[in-house]
């Protein structure tokens, strides 16, 4: 099976601009395994929406995929009712700060719980009916294709009377959205994968509380039995709305190791979504490229992104998102000539002479080695660095 990429892009000028792709990944292209993510974005009427579905991808969730379309699907239909008869809860919206709001669980464990307010009740009330359509769906969908002996062949023994009782485990997959409008914006996560925003300063922040509950391999889920209390959210009005929200599944976060990396990656995007016109385009298209290529040399898995842009905000904050690269950049330069200068002292201490031991000339022909590694990174940071300067002026 060839590689598996849908990429979906709206454009309105009375919002917030919205698109997402998602790709199959290479663990999966290798096994001809189907892509378990899922993506889908929506901007019309005033109201701009991105959503990221991941499906687990363990041997215990063989229905993932079918679990992340629905998740993504029901989200929006459910999103969408809400915005309906939002009323004074987009008033308080409207209004607010920009507030973060820990997953219960997470509350409970620090006894830090507070009393909700009614921002909090109308959230708690979409992620129930989002938990409820989900399970409808997939019971819908289990009805229509029961399981068969080659997907029960796939899961352990032990496991497969568990499956038989509950089913949503077979369906189980995370959840992440955004939602902006003119005058206000929340976003809402269950699970991993990472949201990355930028504000029209250049400053980057992860706008979204993370659970700790979500480690290494282990991730909260729709499919969870405690799935209500396990969302997190944040919201604001209009003047803490980013320039743009990035929605990452977790084979991106995974490609890149340090955040900063990711958020670099990001920022390559955010650049050429905020270049005008034909940058728009050219940035889609990127994605739709190279995402497929990032899960090769990265974590080889699915692989979604979604976000909400704000091209003007963008276009201004194009020169910030430019000087935070060339501070990074500098940075590392810094600590690599640093490293170099050690290197120099080190090699001028071990200089061979006439009665130098084998272990001092060994020790020697070391430091050389690695003198030569830092000054081909040094060359390479100083390439980079000089782009970048060019790109400002």
């Amino acid at each position: 099976m060839g590689i598996e990429n849908n990429i979906r892009t709206f454009f309105n000028l009375d919002a917030m601009n919205s698109f997402s792709t998602f790709c199959q990944g290479e663990s999966h292209i290798l096994v001809d395994k189907v892509c378990q993510d899922y993506a889908l974005d929506e901007s019309k009427k005033g109201v701009s929406i991105a959503i990221v579905c991941d499906g687990h991808g363990g041997e215990r969730y063989f229905r993932s995929d079918v679990g992340a379309k629905f998740a993504a699907e029901v989200s929006l239909k459910q999103i969408k009712t809400l915005l309906k008869d939002f009323g004074t809860v987009a008033k308080i919206l409207e209004a607010s700060e920009f507030t973060q709001v820990e997953a219960l669980t997470t509350q409970r464990a620090k006894g830090n719980l507070e009393k909700e307010t009614k921002v909090d009740e109308s959230f708690r009330q979409l992620f129930k009916s989002i938990i409820a359509c989900w399970h409808m769906a997939i019971e819908e969908h289990a009805a229509n294709n029961p399981l068969t002996e080659q997907e029960l062949a796939t899961v352990p023994e032990k496991y497969t009377s568990a499956y038989l009782d509950n089913l949503e485990k077979t369906y189980g997959c995370t959840l992440m959205a955004v939602v902006a409008s003119q005058k206000y914006w929340f976003a809402f996560h269950i699970g991993d994968g990472k949201c990355i925003s930028f504000d029209a300063d250049g400053a980057w922040r992860e706008p979204i509380p993370w659970d700790d509950k979500c480690f290494l391999n282990k991730t909260t889920s729709l499919c969870d039995s405690d799935a209500i209390d396990e969302f997190r959210y944040c919201y604001g009005g209009r003047t803490s709305r980013p320039a743009a929200i990035f929605l990452g599944s977790d084979g991106i976060d995974d490609s890149f190791g340090e955040t900063e990396n990711m958020v670099n990656f990001y920022i390559q995007i955010a650049k050429m979504l905020g270049s005008g016109k034909d940058g728009r385009e050219n940035a889609l298209q990127s994605l739709k490229e190279d995402l497929p290529k990032l899960s090769k040399i990265g974590s080889k898995d699915d692989m979604s992104v979604a976000a909400l842009i704000d091209f003007k905000e963008l276009q201004n904050a194009r020169a910030n998102l430019l000087q935070w690269q060339i501070n990074r950049i500098d940075a590392k330069l810094s600590n690599a000539n640093s490293q170099k200068d050690s290197l120099i002292e080190k090699r001028d201490c071990l200089e061979p002479v006439k009665d130098a031991s084998q272990q001092n000339t060994i020790e020697y022909n070391y430091v050389l080695t690695d003198i030569q590694r830092v000054e081909q990174s040094i060359a390479v940071l100083e390439k980079q660095l000089s782009k970048l300067k060019e790109e400002l002026i």
